[in-house]
């Protein structure tokens, strides 16, 4: 089990400090995200090289924010958020990161909807199989992974399961594109969880962890055992982060959520 955690979700004045604490913590690699640096991420290279090497611990991999979705109604602007998910690919190769979350489109983003030619997501399912046809080409010298992260419905209108995921990256046609299964939209999008993760497993190279309330796993309903059990049963072997909010001292909470991971995962 390949435990991280989102930087941002780490105490510390420096990336250094934070990638420290996660060290402390025993997590075996942190996850960047994207809105959680002044300015842009490209801008800290040097700061993240010498947090990985005073640490010891990996980057796992990149979370973007809704500036970077690849799908937006204006041409000139989503040949922009293109060539930022290609630099955003480059920097995690450059830092050894397995790969890059991509949420296609968000609230308040919408395409028209061209029926009977089309329905709005028709269009952007095309859009979308393009772009990402188009990037992995300008990147084939990358190993670095799209990871397509279905979310709920409160928060897209548009991919919100697994399974979709795993089309569009049928679709794609690339090993590159891959699923990213998050349990706490899972929780409210999928009507089983392991069952969902078993139908796409092949698929599967990332996950974010959180509860039913988006804090710590533990601390609402999931079922992470059975979820956990379903991963390893179908040979995961890739990152799973924390990505939720940490009630309490986090001294306390994230260690002990840290073991009952670990346990679930030996369980499984």
């Amino acid at each position: 089990m390949k435990l991280a955690i989102q930087h941002t979700m780490l105490s510390g004045q420096t990336l250094e400090e934070r990638f420290q604490k996660a060290a402390q913590y025993s997590f075996a690699g942190v996850e960047l995200a994207v809105g959680g640096f002044s300015g842009s991420i490209f801008e800290h290279l040097e700061e993240i090289q010498s947090a990985i090497r005073n640490s010891g611990l990996p980057v796992s991999s990149i979370c973007t924010t809704r500036a970077d979705d690849l799908i937006t109604p204006d041409p000139a602007e989503r040949a922009e958020r293109k060539a930022n998910m290609i630099r955003l690919l480059q920097l995690a190769e450059e830092l050894g990161a397995t790969g890059v979350v991509c949420v296609p489109i968000r609230p308040p983003s919408r395409l028209p909807d061209l029926s009977p030619l089309g329905s709005e997501d028709d269009l952007i399912e095309q859009l979308l199989v393009i772009t990402l046809q188009e990037i992995i080409a300008e990147t084939a010298d990358l190993d670095a992974a799209i990871f397509l992260e279905p979310l709920n419905r409160y928060e897209t209108r548009f991919l919100r399961t697994l399974s979709h995921a795993a089309r569009i990256g049928q679709k794609v046609g690339h090993r590159r594109v891959r699923v990213l299964a998050d349990f706490f939209h899972m929780n409210i999008e999928e009507t089983d969880i392991p069952a969902a993760i078993q139908s796409v497993s092949s698929r599967i190279g990332h996950v974010h962890l959180a509860d039913s309330n988006r804090l710590l796993p533990g601390y609402g309903h999931i079922d992470f055992n059975a979820g956990l059990r379903a991963l390893k049963q179908s040979g995961f072997n890739g990152w799973m982060t924390l990505e939720c909010g940490i009630p309490g001292n986090p001294d306390k909470t994230l260690p002990e959520s840290i073991a009952r991971m670990r346990d679930y995962w030996k369980q499984a």
